[in-house]
């Protein structure tokens, strides 16, 4: 059902294979109304959307057995793949709603939606544990049941993961739908924590469900389609992600940028180009009525999400999305908390990071020390064994590889034997540089911006230079003299070392 064809982080670019013709991921999935269209289905698929989300439970109280006879692909006018949500929004906002789980399964399984959903009762945010665990449990139940009633006619169930801001629960929640075999999973009441800028329980979220799941299964996520959210969400494993924010946005004057929303009464110009922004102005959008101000507005912010996702999958295919994410969390001060969260998991990300890259890595600051690419060769340094009793580091060439370099044939010049001594780079990211891997990714194929660092700063070279010296058996070490950075760290050789300075 679901293949993968390139990955970055924990962000993949996949195919998911519907009833209704394959789909790319990331993929934004627009919310239609099975009533109420404000962007025609026809135009939302010649935009390139090969995948929506309607509401089951609106469709069977509106339609009935009309959708039963039609199907919802039908009753929508949409020839992509559909997705259906159960009615699980409608009971996080009303408490309840009047039809049975297997009467929704039932339904949904009726109208031949794509992507089906159980009907489930969301955590939402701020909710006891208490209550979120009868929550849960009666979700788990609900998702059993529909996996023993559900035909084998190609629709795609999607387990709804519940738990909200309770990591145990949505561990519980997780585990369970796996065990169950749900071929998809969804992460629900995301929208809650976003509107209270609870960016980093978001993350936090996200990371806890990702560790039970197989990388066979794609992720969905409920309600998150921003362009501030997508690059984390995609970055930390979500494959696709639902949102009605293009149209809410919109019948309040509200205009989708990459880092926000701005209100329509602000701009004096678009912050990108579309068939919009070529037709229009702000100025002039302002001066039509409601109903069409409001549908040219949903219009232009679909396609700032679009342009937002193109992004992201760019970003994967360049090997960029740690850097894409980092420059991203910069655009709000509860966003740039998730950073954090990505540092704190980041060694989950280093099986599904590509061991070489095309382009070098951007180094700037030291939340980069924790990419995955530097922590690999974190880890290959703290396993290197010299058969040399004397070292020499110094800070890493211009020049890449080190060994090509002038500075390094000039060094070896200061030493009667070169060829005993073990001659080490270093640059604050990825610790010591034994120059016989001077040329393994990314010692060779990274781009340092220049500044004075402060060591305090760099744990990962502090463990990797206490790992060093435990595992070889130098009985002298030359150091840079003039170097503050290094000098910081002379303390941490072991004290049977003799310690020299050399310019």
């Amino acid at each position: 059902m679901f293949e993968i064809k390139y990955s970055d982080l924990a962000g993949r670019i996949g195919i998911i294979h519907s009833n209704h013709g394959p789909i790319e991921t990331p993929a934004f999935v627009p919310v239609i109304h099975p009533v109420r269209q404000s962007i025609s289905a026809k135009k939302i698929r010649s935009m390139g959307f090969d995948l929506v989300i309607t509401n089951a439970y609106i469709t069977m109280k509106r339609y009935g057995d009309k959708a039963r006879e039609k199907g919802i692909h039908k009753i929508i006018n949409y020839d992509g793949a559909v997705m259906t949500d159960s009615g699980g929004y409608q009971v996080l906002e009303y408490g309840e709603v009047d039809v049975k789980p297997a009467d929704m399964t039932k339904f949904e399984t009726e109208i031949m939606t794509d992507f089906a959903i159980p009907l489930d009762q969301p955590t939402g945010f701020g909710m006891t544990k208490k209550k979120a665990a009868e929550y849960v449990e009666n979700t788990l139940k609900v998702c059993k049941k529909t996996m023993k009633q559900k035909k084998d006619n190609g629709q795609i169930w999607i387990g709804p993961i519940q738990g909200g801001e309770h990591s145990g629960l949505v561990t519980r929640s997780t585990k369970s739908l796996v065990k169950m075999k749900f071929p998809m999973l969804a992460l629900g009441s995301p929208v809650e924590f976003m509107e209270a800028y609870e960016y980093k329980l978001l993350a936090e979220m996200i990371i806890t469900a990702k560790k039970q799941i197989p990388s066979s299964i794609p992720l969905h996520l409920f309600g998150a389609g921003h362009p501030l959210t997508i690059p984390l969400a995609v970055a930390l494993g979500c494959d696709t992600f639902d949102s009605a924010s293009y149209i809410l946005y919109a019948k309040h004057d509200r205009i989708i940028t990459e880092d926000g929303t701005r209100r329509l009464d602000e701009l004096e110009y678009f912050p990108f180009d579309c068939e919009i922004s070529q037709k229009f102005t702000p100025r002039e959008i302002r001066g039509l009525k409601k109903e069409k101000r409001t549908d040219l507005i949903a219009l232009f912010n679909l396609y700032a999400i679009k342009y937002e996702v193109n992004k992201v999958k760019q970003a994967i295919r360049e090997g960029r999305l740690w850097e894409y994410v980092i420059k991203k969390a910069r655009a709000h001060p509860k966003l740039f908390e998730t950073i954090q969260v990505l540092t704190e998991n980041s060694k989950g990300f280093i099986d599904t990071t590509p061991k070489f890259k095309e382009k070098a890595i951007f180094l700037f600051s030291p939340e980069d020390q924790f990419r995955p690419e530097i922590l690999s060769f974190h880890r290959y340094v703290r396993n290197f064994k010299s058969k040399k009793k004397i070292a020499v580091i110094t800070r890493d060439t211009n020049q890449k590889p080190a060994y090509v370099s002038n500075e390094y044939h000039s060094l070896r010049k200061n030493f009667k034997n070169p060829d005993l001594i073990q001659f080490c780079n270093y640059n604050q990211f990825l610790g010591i540089i034994p120059i016989e891997i001077a040329d393994v990714f990314p010692a060779s194929h990274y781009v340092m911006a220049r500044d004075d660092f402060s060591p305090k700063d760099f744990p990962m070279f502090e463990e990797t230079w206490k790992k060093f010296f435990a595992k070889n058996n130098f009985d002298t070490v030359y150091l840079s003299k003039n170097d503050p950075f290094i000098q910081h760290f002379k303390k941490l050789v072991p004290k049977k070392i003799k310690k020299k300075s050399i310019r």
